[in-house]
């Protein structure tokens, strides 16, 4: 007997399926526990844990490292790459959405942006 016979016998693996079996009547859904299902709802699948939540994860991490300032230096970028107009969509990928709202409303503060009526972000240093 060789040790692929034993770890065969133990775990019952060996076993040819009787007739009455079904295909997959074994197969067990498992359920996500406790905090994984924080992990799950970050990206589609929500009821599976994927890599591509795990990619998400590290990105938002990526995000986090930005000071203020560094995300206002890319806001005034991507003003001047847009032209001078943009929506939301276009900066969700610069930061966190705290901090880019915290950014965002020091910047209306200090009027060096301005809100549209339709709800789009317009540069007033060149106004």
């Amino acid at each position: 007997m060789n040790w692929k016979d034993v770890l065969k016998g133990s775990c019952g693996s060996h076993r040819e399926k009787a007739d009455d079996e079904k295909e997959g009547q074994y197969d067990f859904e498992k359920k996500l526990v406790g905090g994984q299902h924080k992990i799950a709802r970050v990206a589609p699948p929500k009821d599976k844990i994927t890599a591509k939540d795990f990619e998400v994860l590290r990105d938002g991490a990526k995000k986090a490292d930005k000071t203020d300032s560094q995300v206002e230096k890319e806001i005034l970028a991507m003003f001047k790459k847009e032209g001078g107009a943009l929506g939301m969509k276009n900066l969700k990928d610069i930061a966190p959405s705290s901090t880019l709202n915290r950014v965002l409303d020091d910047l209306m503060r200090r009027k060096i942006v301005g809100k549209h009526k339709d709800g789009d972000l317009i540069d007033l240093r060149g106004l």
